[in-house]
């Protein structure tokens, strides 16, 4: 079993006063047949942090970090190809001695089922009933709000969230309001895809001499984006693509056209986004995206019926937008 929990141990990293919790979850985890490795450390939130990101780092499938004083532990599993964390499970529970076997069980169980996959039917009975027993006390505790399981938000397999905002093209077309839906796909946990579409909720003005229109945006596009997770709940993100927008002339048609004499404009632009989640709920988050771009296409119109009138651009050099929303999960 510890050739299947992967090449390197699981690092229980803790202060010399959480000793009794540290020693029973080691015990638990070479019952298992998983290479452990014990690291003495500080009790600063920093240093730990810092031995947690070296123990990964250095080949540890896993790093364990226990605060037996405040009746904690928090565990990260490591990817298996960026040795960054991929997963963490953060368990409290009241820092009683009652509790330690509990804490320490709940633990053992998460890195067990994490690194060895599903218990196998030899032992399902007798590993069934000490859990039981176990689970009764986790239940109690955690009616009174005094035992909670809580997991940094991994990348979804697929994400489906539906934004509102402001769209800003300076040079010509006024602020727009839009709305829209992005699609976001995991392709490592990491690293994901993204495609998006946004229609016009208002139109924008289009400031002519003689002959002031209105125009409306629709926008697809998509791209690649990067994926952190800073807390439980919070997670941020950058990305970058390419957008296409196609702009709808209204008003008085007879006044006002493209130099193609049509009603519309094709604009194309690359865009760099900078978002932020905040989870709600395992399938659940909301969102703030800020988007901008360089245009290497403008949507251009000219006044007709001034001969020689000058263009005007409808999206210009660059383009910015705000938007916010919710996003729904499914892992």
């Amino acid at each position: 079993m510890a050739a299947t929990a992967g090449n390197g141990p699981v690092v229980l990293l803790g202060t010399a006063e959480d000793e009794p919790l540290t020693g029973r979850i080691a015990a638990e985890l070479r019952a298992l047949g998983i290479p452990i490795e014990l690291r003495v450390v500080a009790g600063e939130a920093p240093g730990i942090d810092l031995e947690v990101e070296s123990a990964l780092r250095d080949g540890a499938r896993a790093a364990v970090r226990i605060d037996a004083q405040a009746g904690r532990t928090e565990v990260s599993i490591a990817d298996p190809s960026s040795h960054h964390v991929a997963l963490k499970q953060v368990l409290e529970g009241p820092p009683t001695a009652a509790m330690v076997p509990v804490l320490a069980l709940r633990t053992v169980e998460f890195v067990r089922a994490t690194l060895l996959g599903p218990r196998s039917d030899e032992g399902e009975a007798i590993a069934t009933t000490h859990d039981a027993a176990a689970g009764d006390a986790g239940i109690a505790a955690s009616s009174s709000g005094k035992f909670n399981g809580s997991q940094a938000p991994a990348m979804s397999r697929l994400r489906l969230a539906l934004n509102s905002g402001a769209l800003f093209t300076p040079g010509g077309l006024s602020t727009q309001f839009t709305f829209g839906i992005a699609a976001r796909f995991r392709l490592l946990p990491w690293l994901g895809a993204e495609v998006m579409g946004f229609a016009p909720l208002s139109q924008g003005r289009l400031d002519f001499d003689q002959a002031p229109t209105h125009a409306s945006t629709w926008i697809a596009g998509g791209g690649l984006f990067l994926r952190q997770p800073t807390s439980e709940h919070t997670a941020i993100e950058l990305g970058a693509g390419a957008v296409v927008g196609w702009v709808l002339a209204s008003g008085d048609a007879s006044a006002v056209s493209l130099m193609a004499q049509s009603d519309y404009a094709i604009s194309a632009a690359g865009y760099a986004r900078v978002g932020a989640e905040l989870a709600l709920a395992r399938n659940l988050a909301l969102r703030l995206d800020l988007l901008g771009g360089i245009t290497f296409q403008r949507a251009v119109f000219q006044e007709t019926k001034t001969p020689g009138a000058p263009q005007l651009a409808a999206w210009d050099r660059t383009f910015a937008a705000a938007l916010g929303g919710v996003e729904a999960r499914w892992f």
